[in-house]
């Protein structure tokens, strides 16, 4: 460091300081009502006078951090939700020191200091490497004291130094400040799990608005008391207050003592008292509001994982850092932006300095950081793992079956909280805090994943207690929130019209997995489980198959990890019939989602269980596995599977299932172009489907017959079918029907050459098969419609819709039946002979690129 300081620049430091000075006082008085400029303010004041003096513009500065000049603008003004990183508030120094705008250390320390940041946010290398070498290091001696900027307030208050600097939190403080500004907010709690950052953001804080509390800001931390009564005394410490002894033994003072000292102390100061980690200390919101109403000037901001529920409370739910799930982890630029991201590698490096993110490393990372839910305290316990174990090493520690990735996390290091030592203490903390029905409860709610709702949980979770209500479960649950373990699940497309779901971080959960073992609960709360989900699909097994399918399908989409629990649990403890009820009947669900994989996965396991069930539960399995073969036109198969299902409906005499297997096995032949067995099978089934008055599965007979008519060369008689099928399956039967017949219809139109009745059909049935979200029904309508568009409007449309639904047929491992390919292929023949081959071919390789949500745009936008 430099004293030898020329007076010019000693000089040119003092009249930076009172013009500055001078101009701060002016814009704090300016108003009829005085309200102390913020931190940004000041910042945003320095660094305008400081590019005057300088000669310099802002569009300059805006293009040298190489962003936009309204950008840039907009993050000095905070506005649009624009912030400065502390990263580019670092820039916008170094860039001011390299123009000479500020030519003194003690300007780029301030600077520093309105944006929450320390000296030390610079290295000791980069205040000796240019630009910041430039600087001056003038001696605070050598200047006269009544020409120095005013103190700030903070060095007379108590705040700890934060020995790292905070990541991805921009918005929140600046947020939060506003917050703690404004009149009527004199208690705002900030709440979050364990390790989510919440005392570094409180103290973040701190630092940013000690301009706003004309007589200090003071930390006082409170995780190692439990006794409220030691709370006065504590803040009266962290004040530097004396302690005036009184009472009758010497040496002694009383509890009421030190209250009334601490009120009459705070009675008439502008102070922000912040309370670190008071959850874990009975009576403290008697305490607070007590001390509220006594000193009106006072604020209070309290960290805790527990809603204090006092009236006026402002409460702030700390989020996790930002990262990105998994699969959207591709740009690497992007990635390494994010708040979670940065500071894994922030933290890695400090280990090891030539630690990168890479193209190689960039997905693993990422899938650490989600593993961990993006919080803080996980995702620096997980960086210094580096120190011993390779990326791919932890990640398998993570998320493998070892249940042992919160003991893994941990640190070494001597100055933090023994409770922020592990992830295993850090809940530990937590779950103590609970009382015992709420651990009970907590353990119970393990069983879920993915989330539950309320009612799930009353049934599963709440059976020891007989008269136990839905209320009780959601007082139980919103004690959870309160405490941070729990967390309420955002509506999706539906809106607050379905039953709010709820659920754990993956940390948290699990923890409460680990608990529920270790107190031997584990097997009756999984059967429990494993029999609501039963009885739950099985209670919208009809709604699977008529008008009410999409929100059926909505539902068990929410439960779908819930369901791979319950049907695992199911086959691993040789529970047969649970297992093949659940499968018969989730059959319908898999075939509507496509999910064709995943369904051979449990149905082709519910099959080759040996014990038996009765041959009702057998048959519909032996049903649901035979139009899962016939999906993939595997048609002998599917066919083999209806006969052997429709000998044990016979035995039972059950003719509604007898109608269904029937069915099935004459759309087997369908499939593969027998049509005149297949016509026998289907108007048996039709008959029978008539006497019962089974209407939506008729109305699809009926379609099907048409089908096989057009197939023929019988157009008027398919147009009768089709058109008497058409309005039942719109009263009656499921979307995914709906679908087929109007492909069906939009067919038979192309072909007799009314076009426009074919883009009618066919454009409805496009829509619909995007609104339920099948791809194989709306893989067949693209086929069409790339039919019907290379004959209108030139081949180009032909190939790239056509290769697009070819490859989506593809990747569920099925393809066109058989018995459309000859149209199919006579279409396509035609419609390519009009072009060169090459250009053909370039065409189809673009289609096969193309998404799902591009290719149907432009089959949309041609009709």
């Amino acid at each position: 460091m430099r004293y030898n300081v020329s007076i010019a620049k000693i000089l040119s430091c003092i009249i930076r300081a009172n013009i500055y000075s001078r101009k701060k006082q002016t814009n704090m008085t300016s108003d009829a009502y005085p309200c102390p400029a913020s931190n940004s303010d000041l910042f945003r004041q320095k660094v305008v006078f400081a590019l005057r003096q300088a000669g310099r513009l802002q569009r300059e500065l805006a293009h040298a951090m190489g962003i936009n000049p309204q950008v840039l603008s907009r993050k000095l003004h905070n506005t649009k939700q624009a912030f400065l990183s502390h990263a580019e508030v670092k820039q916008i120094i170094k860039i001011l020191a390299a123009w000479d705008a500020i030519e003194i250390q003690t300007e780029a320390i301030e600077l520093l200091s309105y944006m929450g940041l320390k000296a030390e946010s610079f290295s000791e290398q980069e205040w000796n490497t240019a630009p910041l070498k430039r600087l001056e290091v003038i001696a605070r001696d050598n200047i006269p004291t009544a020409s120095l900027p005013l103190a700030p307030i903070a060095a007379l208050s108590s705040l700890p130094a934060p020995s790292t600097e905070l990541l991805g939190r921009e918005h929140d403080i600046q947020m939060l400040l506003e917050r703690l500004r404004h009149p009527s907010i004199r208690l705002l709690t900030l709440l979050g799990t364990g390790g989510v950052g919440k005392t570094r953001l409180a103290l973040a804080i701190a630092h940013a608005a000690y301009n706003d509390f004309a007589d200090g800001v003071f930390f006082v931390p409170l995780a190692t008391l439990s006794n409220i009564t030691l709370i006065p005394s504590t803040i009266i410490q962290v004040l530097h207050l004396k302690n005036p002894v009184t009472g009758e033994e010497p040496g002694r003072q009383t509890i009421s003592s030190q209250e009334e000292l601490l009120k009459t102390f705070l009675r008439d100061k502008e102070i922000l008292l912040i309370l670190d980690n008071v959850e874990q200390i009975p009576d403290m919101a008697p305490f607070i509001d007590d001390l509220l109403s006594s000193t009106p000037s006072l604020k209070i901001m309290v960290t805790s994982r527990a809603v204090l529920h006092l009236y006026g409370e402002q409460e702030f739910i700390v989020p996790s850092l930002d990262f990105y799930i998994p699969d959207q982890a591709r740009d690497l630029h992007t990635v390494s932006q994010l708040s979670a991201i940065r500071l894994f590698i922030e933290r890695a490096q400090a280990i090891n300095p030539s630690f990168q993110i890479t193209e190689q490393n960039a997905a693993i990372i990422t899938h650490i950081c989600a593993r961990l839910d993006g919080l803080p305290l996980a995702i620096e316990l997980a960086a210094a793992r580096t120190k011993v174990l390779s990326l791919p090493i932890i990640l398998q520690r993570l998320t493998g079956e070892t249940g042992q990735s919160l003991t893994f996390l941990y640190s070494k290091a001597r100055n933090i909280p023994q409770r922020h030592q592990t992830l295993q203490e850090t809940l530990n903390w937590s779950y103590e805090l609970l009382t015992p029905q709420q651990q009970r409860f907590f353990r119970h709610l393990s069983v879920f994943v993915g989330g539950w709702t309320a009612q799930a949980a009353l049934i599963i979770c709440m059976t020891e207690d007989k008269t136990a209500t839905l209320d009780d479960v959601l007082e139980l649950i919103e004690a959870l929130i309160d405490q941070s373990l729990v967390k309420r699940a955002q509506p999706g497309a539906e809106g607050e019209n379905l039953e709010p779901h709820f659920y754990f971080l993956a940390t948290i959960h699990e923890y409460a997995s680990g608990r529920m073992i270790n107190n031997a609960e584990i097997e009756e709360v999984q059967r429990r489980h494993a029999i609501y989900y039963l009885e739950l699909v099985e209670a919208i097994e009809s709604d699977l198959t008529d008008q009410n399918q999409v929100a059926a399908v909505t539902l068990l989409i929410d439960e779908q990890d819930n369901l791979r629990v319950a049907l695992t649990w199911s086959i691993d403890h040789d529970e047969t019939e649970i297992t093949q009820r659940m499968c018969g009947t989730l059959g319908k669900f898999w075939e509507a989602r496509a999910q064709f994989q995943e369904a051979h996965l449990w149905i082709d396991t519910a099959l080759k269980i040996t014990r038996k069930t009765t041959p009702a539960i057998r048959a519909k399995l032996l049903m649901a596995a035979s139009r899962l073969a016939l999906w993939e036109m595997a048609c002998e198969r599917s066919r083999e599977l209806a006969h052997e299902a429709l000998a044990l409906y016979e035995v039972n005499e059950d003719i509604a299932g007898k109608a269904y297997a029937i069915f099935q096995i004459g759309d087997t032949w369908h499939m593969q172009g027998e049509y005149t067995q297949a016509t026998r099978y289907i108007e048996e089934s039709l008959h029978l489907l008539r006497m019962q008055k089974n209407w939506g599965t008729y109305a699809f007979a009926l379609s099907r017959l048409g089908a096989i008519a057009l197939l023929q060369g019988n157009f008027s008689q398919a147009w009768v079918q089709l058109q008497e099928a058409l309005p039942l399956l719109r009263a009656y039967s499921e979307p995914n029907l709906l679908n087929v017949a109007l492909v069906y219809l939009g067919t038979l139109a192309l072909i007799q050459g009314d076009v426009e009745q074919s883009i009618i059909y066919l454009r409805e049935g496009l829509l619909l098969a995007r609104k339920i979200e099948n791809h194989y029904t709306l893989a067949t309508t693209l086929i069409t419609l790339g039919c019907l568009l290379g004959t209108t409007q030139g081949p180009s449309y032909a190939a790239h819709i056509c290769s697009a639904a070819e490859a989506l047929f593809a990747s569920l491992n099925t393809v066109l039946p058989a018995a459309y390919q000859p149209l199919y292929s006579a279409y396509l023949s035609g419609i390519k002979a009009q072009v060169d081959e090459t250009l053909w071919q370039t065409w189809w390789t673009k289609g096969q690129t193309l998404s799902q949500e591009e290719v149907s745009m432009l089959a949309l936008e041609a009709t």
